[in-house]
């Protein structure tokens, strides 16, 4: 069960030491945590992964999940007959379906950058030499002051924030390229948004080629786009 970013807390945790126990580092995340949700941590289910970080340093990726949001989805699919094995959320998976093109594309130390463009959110994450150094998901539909919604203008000022950030807090110097996951929006017409912002080099993750097809069959590209989530757990995991 992959669910989608934006019902969940995504947070990418500094530490400037590596706690000197998982049961330490545990505390620690939950501390932070704490303070950052409007709810209560026991309400919640909480999964975090240990990156690479600088120096004595370490970085972590941490999932938050309200339980009673994921009892759900498993409450629907278990009356559908199907009883759920895996619950996890939709841009690290397809972090994960990406991971070899990204590191073709940053080879030279650049950063690289992966954009997952989804219903009412978009996720943005930029790597530097394999290494996340950035995780953002916004909302991209906010009302304006008369109460109309722009979509459109919400994502360009949610991602030159987030380039601003990028440049001025962790000393980028742009995008060496962009992979784009995109639902709901042709890939053309995200490449021409982001050309706009200055953004160039931008491709689209082909999911097609984690899967084996019949010789003479084709992924419909729209398709692919959907199921490249689930196409990214299972690679992640093989």
């Amino acid at each position: 069960l992959v669910l989608p970013d934006n019902i969940a807390k995504i947070s990418l945790v500094h530490l400037p030491d590596r706690p000197g126990s998982r049961r330490q580092l545990d505390e620690i995340i939950r501390f932070k945590l704490r303070r950052a949700v409007p709810f209560r941590l026991e309400e919640a289910t909480l999964s975090y992964q240990v990156l690479a970080g600088e120096g004595r340093g370490v970085d972590v990726l941490v999932v938050l999940l309200r339980k009673f949001v994921i009892e759900q989805y498993e409450t629907a699919l278990a009356r559908a007959g199907t009883r759920v094995g895996l619950v996890d959320v939709c841009t690290p998976n397809v972090l994960n379906l990406a991971r070899e093109r990204i590191a073709q594309l940053g080879g030279d130390g650049g950063d690289v950058a992966l954009f997952n463009f989804a219903s009412g959110y978009f996720t943005l994450v930029i790597l530097r030499q394999g290494r996340i150094i950035f995780y953002r998901c916004k909302s991209i539909v906010r009302p304006d002051e008369n109460g109309a919604v722009d979509a459109g203008r919400s994502l360009d000022r949610e991602i030159q924030n987030s380039l601003a950030y990028h440049q001025e807090k962790l000393e980028g110097d742009g995008l060496r390229a962009s992979l784009v996951r995109s639902v709901g929006l042709p890939l053309e017409d995200v490449q021409a948004r982001l050309e706009a912002l200055g953004i160039t080099n931008v491709e689209g993750i082909d999911p097609s080629r984690q899967i084996a097809l019949p010789d003479g069959a084709r992924l419909d590209p729209v398709v692919g786009q959907r199921i490249a989530p689930a196409v990214g757990a299972a690679a992640g995991r093989s």
